[in-house]
């Protein structure tokens, strides 16, 4: 049996609350700032984040030495770009928009080494450049999250989070909120009444139910987290930097 594991898979199969930071920028130093504050992941937003790839190594290694895991949020479901950040040493993927839980199959085939998938073998960081070539290939399986974010894709909710690779479905709110005919109303009906479907059908199948909570409010995360939010990103580097500065308005607004 490898050795080799993720963590962070590892904790959600043990329904353990996950609780992580969200990288807009691409600096090194903010990402380590958010990492170091003990956060279980750190996402690198390569959707509407400045990261590109070569930055997005910088910047897993920055939450590797801090022990979070390091993700990347991708806009598509693009299998080479989602196999290069593994390669990188991403240990899992959040995926905007998914609809349908055919297509995510097709995707997360480019994400699984076979027999399961088709994602190609080598020498990468990934498995420290050949030194645990053996047991990352026969040990590792990647976080893949289907962000839900359309009426097709609550639609879809049932079959995705069927999906045995499939570690949970994470809520987009504000393009769900968007697509759903209530911008930024995430007390509206329609949003409410998404947000009960997603988690009835990660209730069925035995999946975690994740969601930006995107103001950096604690009172918010907990409440987040009592009902029955088990992944949670927190905040983004840009946010919680302009809350901390928000308290110089009243004065620069003179």
């Amino acid at each position: 049996m490898s050795t080799y594991f993720n963590p962070l898979k590892e904790r959600i199969a043990q329904s353990r609350n996950c609780v992580g930071a969200w990288l807009v920028s691409n600096s090194p130093i903010m990402a380590e700032a958010m990492a170091s504050m003990g956060f279980h992941f750190l996402v690198v937003d390569m959707e509407h984040g400045t990261a590109d790839i070569s930055q997005a190594e910088t910047l897993f290694t920055v939450a590797e030495r801090h022990g979070a895991a390091p993700l990347a949020r991708i806009g598509s479901q693009d299998g080479e770009l989602a196999r290069r950040l593994l390669d990188l040493g991403a240990q899992g993927i959040i995926i905007s928009t998914v609809q349908s839980a055919k297509e995510f199959a097709v995707f997360a085939k480019s994400c699984l080494y076979p027999p399961d998938g088709r994602r190609g073998v080598g020498i990468s960081r990934c498995n420290r450049f050949g030194d645990e070539f053996d047991a990352y290939l026969e040990g590792f399986q990647p976080v893949l999250m289907p962000m839900i974010e359309t009426p097709l894709g609550v639609e879809a909710a049932t079959d995705i989070s069927a999906l045995p690779y499939v570690d949970g479905l994470f809520i987009g709110p504000y393009d769900l909120s968007v697509n759903l005919g209530c911008p930024g109303d995430l007390d509206a009906k329609p949003f409410q009444e998404a947000i009960d479907a997603v988690k009835s059908a990660c209730a069925d199948a035995d999946k975690v139910l994740g969601i930006h909570q995107v103001d950096p409010d604690a009172d918010a995360l907990r409440a987040r987290i009592d009902s029955g939010f088990g992944f949670v990103a927190y905040g983004t580097d840009i946010l919680a930097m302009r809350g901390a500065l928000s308290g110089a308005l009243e004065f620069t607004a003179k």
